[in-house]
């Protein structure tokens, strides 16, 4: 099994290799991992030890549709470059490119093999699709004129009154969550504005948060999700908001008793271990489908 691994923000695959060393030992020689950096140099990961010296990398500069398809292309471009891939292996901000990945992947080609047979994701962040078109109506209303208190109230006034629709208050509420992670970040993500609900905002700035309530599509390939217990409110809201966009028969959860980190505990990662291998088979089942 050769499987595609995505490190989380401010890190790097040398980095991730580390996170994983008990998962490589336990998978075993038939389990081939390849670690991609992301290509954006940037600061050090808010959950990144101060004993790593870096460098700190991450798959993109900002999240508005543009930006996510530069990220993705560039993974696209390595997966081309490096053949075929079984699986894909994620945590945090790679968990979230992923799946972001996938999603477009089937919406580009939705009869097509999947691009991957299943899929590890650790502690996935909050996706965000490079479709402008994604949205498209809900964020042009809430950029229209009708909308100018709502703009000047988010994310910290009473916002939630000013908007007309579920699908409105939805993305408004997520969107806080999110922006509320940010807040804690800081400058790490090289070039990222997060005043794309000012005054003079456009559409093509604003990031187009996969949400299940308001978005319907769903990977649909095995998924083995892993999530600590002690995470952080806003990780572990965009983790269980992630959680909405697989389908649930092809889906199995684990959580841990740690925070935002990849487990070490034996029994955490013989258990982990024993989902993949069986959502492997089950992708591999899957996979082969597509070759009659």
């Amino acid at each position: 099994m050769k499987i595609l691994a995505l490190h989380g923000l401010g890190a790097s695959g040398a980095m991730l290799k580390a996170q994983l060393a008990p998962f490589i030992k336990s998978f075993g020689s038939g389990y081939q991992f390849i670690f991609l950096d992301g290509a954006i140099p940037c600061g050090r990961g808010p959950a990144v030890p101060a004993w790593e010296s870096g460098p700190f990398h991450s798959y993109a500069t900002g999240f508005s549709p543009q930006e996510m398809r530069e990220a993705l292309h560039r993974i696209d471009m390595f997966i081309k470059k490096n053949g075929a891939f079984d699986g894909v292996l994620g945590f945090s901000l790679g968990s979230a490119m992923a799946v972001s990945f996938i999603l477009d992947q089937q919406r580009k080609n939705p009869d097509a093999k999947p691009p991957f047979g299943f899929a590890l994701l650790f502690s996935p962040i909050f996706v965000a699709s490079p479709d402008d078109h994604c949205y498209r109506r809900l964020v042009g209303r809430i950029l229209d004129d009708n909308h100018s208190d709502f703009r000047a109230e988010f994310p910290d006034g009473d916002f939630a009154s000013l908007l007309d629709s579920e699908n409105e208050h939805v993305f408004a509420e997520y969107l806080k969550v999110v922006l509320s992670m940010h807040s804690g970040v800081g400058n790490i993500l090289p070039n990222t504005r997060l005043d794309f609900l000012s005054f003079e905002a456009q559409a093509g700035n604003v990031p187009r948060l996969l949400h299940p309530q308001i978005y319907k599509e769903r990977v649909r390939i095995p998924i083995v999700h892993v999530s600590g217990k002690k995470d952080v409110y806003a990780m572990a809201e965009q983790s269980r908001v992630a959680e909405g966009l697989y389908t649930p028969s092809s889906t199995q959860l684990y959580r841990h008793d740690g925070g935002h980190d990849v487990p070490f505990k034996r029994s955490d990662v013989l258990t982990v271990v024993s989902m993949v291998k069986d959502a492997a088979e089950k992708g591999k089942q899957l996979q082969a489908l597509y070759d009659f």
